[in-house]
């Protein structure tokens, strides 16, 4: 190492993948709780009464559940697991999704209907459907969030005294002929603010 060299030490703490070696992207984060709210709330009651999704619906239930996977897919990629997905996964899976729960709470599928006729209701918007909306909104706030990169971060590494996540800056000060510049043997200057 030359002179003067600055060698950067992650502590333990640091787990790669993470955006920022120990950071949690927030807007991540928020995609990924949404996508999985938006799967479970397939099996939950979308219209009154009884009906979920996957019987109300011919074809928007799989697309709903594949784009709640692709999501988690696209997040899975950012945060370091597989191979990065571009940012149009987000925004694709996100915006279609909530345009079709929207959709689903404006103009119930005429399936519906009928459910809500036989049983003397109207087919009235349940539990699974109030979910998916709140999930969808929650999935694209998070992709508006991680899109325009407002940096809402949460430290996964163990703080210092100073409040500061751990990490270690060293720089050798003397001649790498004469001396073994290891960190904690003389000659070596260890400044745990980073600023040397």
């Amino acid at each position: 190492m030359p002179i003067g060299a600055l060698d950067e030490t992650p502590s333990r703490t640091q787990r790669p993948g993470l955006p920022g070696g120990g950071n949690l992207d927030a807007g991540l984060l928020l995609i990924a709780l949404g996508a999985i709210v938006l799967l479970v709330s397939l099996f939950l009651e979308w219209y009154q009464p009884n009906a979920e999704a996957w019987d109300v619906f011919e074809v928007w239930d799989l697309v709903l559940a594949a784009l709640a996977i692709a999501a988690l897919v696209a997040v899975a990629g950012r945060m370091g697991f597989g191979s990065p997905r571009p940012a149009s996964w987000l925004i694709g899976a996100c915006v279609a999704a909530l345009v079709i729960v929207l959709y689903a709470l404006i103009d119930p599928p005429p399936v519906a209907d009928a459910i809500g006729s036989q049983g003397g209701g109207f087919g009235d918007p349940g539990t699974g459907l109030w979910l998916a909306l709140a999930a969808t909104i929650l999935m694209t706030i998070g992709m508006l969030l991680s899109v325009a990169r407002i940096s809402v971060a949460f430290s996964t590494g163990a703080a210092a005294p100073g409040g500061n996540p751990v990490s270690r800056r060293t720089r050798t000060t003397v001649d790498p002929a004469t001396a073994d510049p290891t960190p904690g043997r003389p000659g070596t200057i260890i400044d745990p603010a980073g600023s040397n």
